[in-house]
Parts: C-alpha cells; sequence; structure tokens
C-alpha cells in the first residue's frame, strides 16, 4: 500500500458552521498528529440550496492556511443522482467547486438511492419498480459521468461510497453491495470516477445480506481511492435509531467507532488492497473523540501489519 497519509473526519454536527469551532478542531487534530483532514461543505456552512457560498469558502480557507494540513471532501450527505429533483445536481456541481477551492484532490459521494432516507418514513413513499430502477441506474450512471468530466477539469475523483444497510427497508440502495458498485464505476467507464471503500459500512452490508465480505473487496479493489476505516459489531439497526449512547450499549448501528473495538475484520480488508494509493480517513463520531489518536496510531499499525501479511 502507498498511503499518502491518514485524516480524521472533521463532524459536520460539531461545527455546524462555526469557524471558531472548526479552529478547535483544527487544533485539536494537529495535536492528535494527523496529516490530512476530512471536511464536508455543509459542515463549514459553505453551500446553502445548492449554491457555493463564495464569501464563505473565502473565510475557510483563511482559516485552512494557518494549517500544514491537506484535505479531502464529504459532498453534501442527501446528494443523490438518481433523484429527479435539480438541486441535486446544483448541489453536486457546488460540492466539486468547493472541493477545488481547498485544493483537496477526493469528493466522497454517497451512491444515489432509489429510495431516499428523507422518504423512509413517508405513508406515500413510492417503491420502484424494477423497470423504474433500471431507469434510474442509467441516470445515476450518465450523471456521474457528466460529474466526471467536470471533476476532471479541476483534478478531482469522486469516490462513491458503498452504503450502510437498514432492517426497516431492503435494497434502497445499489451500493449495499460492492459488486453492484464495481459494476456501476465499470459502466461509468470515466477515470474521474472511483470508489470510496467504507469498511463499517460493507461490513454491516455483508452481515445483514450474508454475503462474502473479503471476497468482494477483492473485486472492488481496483477501483477503490478512498477508504473509510472504522467499527462496529454487524448488527444493522433502523433507519430512525439515532441515539448512539443506546446502540452503543446493545452493539448495533452504523456505530463508527475506533478499530478493534468491535467486529470489523480490518487487517484482512487492508490487506486485499495491496494496490492502494490515497488517502485512510479515520471516520469516527465524536463521543469518541478522546480515541483518535489512538486511532490513528492504530490505523498506522494496522497498515505496517497488512504489507507485512502481503509481502
Amino acid at each position: 500500500m502507498n498511503i499518502k497519509g491518514i485524516a480524521i473526519n472533521a463532524d459536520a454536527s460539531v461545527i455546524d458552521g462555526s469557524l471558531a469551532v472548526l479552529k478547535r478542531e483544527l487544533d485539536y487534530y494537529q495535536e492528535q498528529g494527523f496529516s490530512y483532514v476530512e471536511l464536508s461543505p455543509h459542515g463549514v456552512g459553505a453551500i446553502y440550496g445548492g449554491k457555493l457560498n463564495r464569501a464563505r469558502v473565502t473565510e475557510v480557507k483563511a482559516v485552512l492556511a494557518r494549517y500544514p494540513f491537506r484535505y479531502t471532501v464529504h459532498g453534501l450527505n442527501p446528494l443523490n443522482l438518481m433523484a429527479a429533483d435539480p438541486i441535486n445536481r446544483l448541489g453536486f456541481i457546488a460540492s466539486l467547486e468547493f472541493t477545488a477551492a481547498i485544493n483537496a484532490e477526493i469528493m466522497v459521494y454517497h451512491a444515489g438511492r432509489y429510495i431516499p432516507e428523507e422518504d423512509f418514513l413517508l405513508a406515500t413513499r413510492h417503491n420502484p419498480t424494477s423497470q423504474e430502477r433500471a431507469i434510474m441506474w442509467q441516470q445515476e450512471c450518465a450523471q456521474l459521468r457528466e460529474m466526471g468530466q467536470l471533476a476532471g477539469q479541476f483534478g478531482i475523483t469522486i469516490a462513491v461510497e458503498n452504503a450502510r444497510p437498514y432492517t426497516n427497508i431492503s435494497d434502497y440502495c445499489y451500493a449495499e453491495s460492492l459488486e453492484a458498485l464495481a459494476k456501476m464505476v465499470r459502466e461509468v467507464n470515466h477515470i474521474q470516477i472511483r470508489v470510496t471503500l467504507d469498511t463499517g459500512h460493507a461490513y454491516l452490508a455483508a452481515c445483514h445480506y450474508g454475503y462474502d465480505l473479503l471476497q468482494s473487496v477483492t473485486q472492488l479493489a481496483p477501483y477503490v481511492r478512498h477508504i473509510h476505516l472504522h467499527d462496529n459489531f454487524g448488527r444493522a439497526s433502523t433507519s430512525w435509531e439515532r441515539k448512539q449512547y443506546e446502540l452503543a450499549s446493545m452493539g448495533r448501528g452504523d456505530m463508527h467507532m475506533p478499530i478493534g473495538w468491535g467486529d470489523v475484520p480490518a487487517r484482512e480488508i487492508i490487506s486485499r488492497l495491496p494496490n492502494y494509493q490515497g488517502v485512510i480517513t479515520v471516520e469516527l463520531r465524536p463521543r469518541y473523540r478522546e480515541q483518535y489518536r489512538r486511532a490513528m496510531l492504530t490505523t498506522q499499525a494496522l497498515v505496517k501489519s497488512s504489507d507485512r501479511c502481503v509481502s
């Protein structure tokens, strides 16, 4: 593996649009020894109504200039290129513009959803037919190809992230399957469209649907350009469960714990990516803030161990 650096995610809910909090967090990340930070434009308040607030971006850049970090970007969480609402296209372009403005090379995109999370609990929710899903698949493919063209102008790789499963709804997103995600990237067939492998999401989905995790990682490996590393116990939760102190105690859901706290076979996953070149983002929930440095050191040791296994 050729690791460019280890990142920590700057949690959007913690920063919540405050530059003062952003500075506090960056100070802390620097103390812990991280070389990269994964920022989100929604976390720093840079996008409103699908449009980039350029004055805000200037303010954010002034803050970032005080630090030695390099950055990756997590695009707007609700972005869904399968949806009809044009704000998704606008928000995607704004996310790319933000990524370019802070000189980041990776923009993470949550794969398109046949059924968006905001519709899960609606009594009027529409469950697309197989024919409608095929049309949405082609729309995602075409839109990603278009966004790939724009990303190429900025020198950005769009890294499509695999999805977590929920117990109250099945097959809401093609990227619950690593094989389907690999198929999408092949069909898009654009050099700027690659994959963010989220280890926690992949383990949850493999346990929930019963597929071979490591075999799927091997098939996906040629397309992986970014990694989100975190842990859980492989037990999916419902989409409406949000209280981490309750979920953690029962070992359920997308916990985003430090590696080694749960059951994700991180070393085995990493060993299936011997040719990986990029950043590993330790993507933890804020409740594990006191563990950030230890998580970084664990990740460094994990990479070294995996390299020895490969060699």
